[in-house]
């Protein structure tokens, strides 16, 4: 009888605080708690839980940043790792959020990792499980509550309820509208700008999840998510407009990790030289020079060359120049670092094969990014 009162109230609620437009606390409430214990329990008896993945205390401290900026400040939020393939995250009411291992491997950063969990608390902040509790018991709540009632009595009506309780539930997992995920959308959007996150992250995730549905056939595991959700390239365009509205540029690099520059020492006939390496290549390598040892005047043009990826340097804006004091490698026209004529030596190139070397690679690289999706 408890539980038969207590679900009658949490069906009353979901159509009342809705219908009303009543401001919700910035808190979780009793009854959102109750409901998102009731639906977890089935859930979680569905899918194998990973309680140590090491992605979990990223993940709290993503919620931590984002959290304090929505509409609900004060939420509690549980997040869950969910042994499966297929890139997926769901929430539940009361603060209760699950992330597929697929869909961490497929997250490249912190960036991209925060658009997936601002799009989830969207969908608390929102109340959309609620709004869709209230969108079915509409079609009749006395019935429905009766059927509900059944649940804990015996016989075959209690088997008969107890299947549609079952629906209900895959409808607070699976049942967001497409109106309701574009809300959702639009709203992690502003809580990344708000929280220090580069939205951009939210562009190239649904990018991900694009080459992802060229590549196969629509996933098995929770197939709402592709029922639902709207088309991704639709996803992908209303995000690119919002990021010209905000005035953002669109630069993937730095939530992609794409265009990786590193430095290497390296030893050659006993002298200790550096390289720089961009996306895996090798562009050039540099000897010692005055004061400066090889790994540091590597690891000066590394950080120059970083800076200009960092921000939106293209293959195009490189340029090489051969001139009598070596060779200058340039961006827009504005010098990077100079290779010498020792350094030339070291490379076994000529000034003009170096040149066209490093021309090339930078250009290999963007290409390769660019295939890949990265960029």
């Amino acid at each position: 009888m408890r539980k038969w009162l207590l679900l009658t109230v949490l069906l009353i609620f979901a159509n009342c605080i809705v219908a009303a437009q009543t401001p919700l606390p910035p808190e979780v409430t009793e009854q959102e708690k109750k409901l998102g214990e009731e639906a977890v329990k089935e859930f979680e008896a569905k899918v194998k839980i990973v309680n140590d993945h090491p992605a979990l205390p990223q993940l709290r401290q993503i919620l931590a940043r984002i959290v304090p900026v929505t509409e609900r400040p004060k939420m509690t939020y549980t997040i869950k790792v969910v042994e499966d393939n297929e890139p997926n995250a769901f929430t539940f009411p009361g603060g209760f959020m699950y992330v597929t291992t697929g869909l961490l491997k497929l997250a490249e950063s912190e960036h991209e990792l925060a658009a997936v969990i601002a799009h989830e608390v969207a969908h608390n902040t929102r109340l959309h499980a609620i709004r869709m509790i209230r969108k079915e018991s509409q079609l009749s709540i006395p019935v429905l509550l009766a059927m509900l009632a059944a649940v804990f009595t015996r016989g075959e009506a209690a088997m008969q309820a107890a299947q549609i309780v079952s629906q209900v539930v895959q409808v607070l997992m699976l049942g967001y509208s497409r109106d309701m995920e574009r809300e959702a959308d639009e709203a992690a959007f502003s809580y990344l700008q708000r929280a220090g996150y580069n939205p951009v992250g939210l562009l190239t995730f649904f990018e991900k999840l694009a080459r992802l549905e060229k590549q196969s056939t629509p996933p098995q595991f929770l197939p709402g998510y592709w029922t639902t959700h709207p088309a991704i390239e639709e996803r992908i365009s209303a995000v690119k407009q919002w990021l010209t509205a905000a005035g953002l540029p669109i630069n993937r690099r730095p939530v992609t990790r794409a265009l990786q520059v590193e430095v290497k020492e390296i030893e050659a006939n006993g002298a200790k030289l550096a390289a720089l390496i961009l996306s895996g290549e090798e562009l050039c390598r540099f000897s010692p020079l005055d004061k400066q040892s090889a790994l540091e005047r590597a690891q000066e043009a590394a950080r120059k060359l970083d800076e200009v990826l960092e921000a939106g340097a293209q293959a195009f804006d490189f340029q090489t120049k051969v001139t009598p004091e070596g060779v200058t490698v340039l961006v827009s026209f504005r010098p990077l670092w100079v290779l010498t004529a020792a350094d030339i030596a070291v490379n076994q190139l000529t000034p003009d094969e170096l040149a066209v070397k490093i021309k090339r690679t930078i250009s290999r690289g963007f290409l390769k990014e660019r295939l890949s999706g990265r960029l």
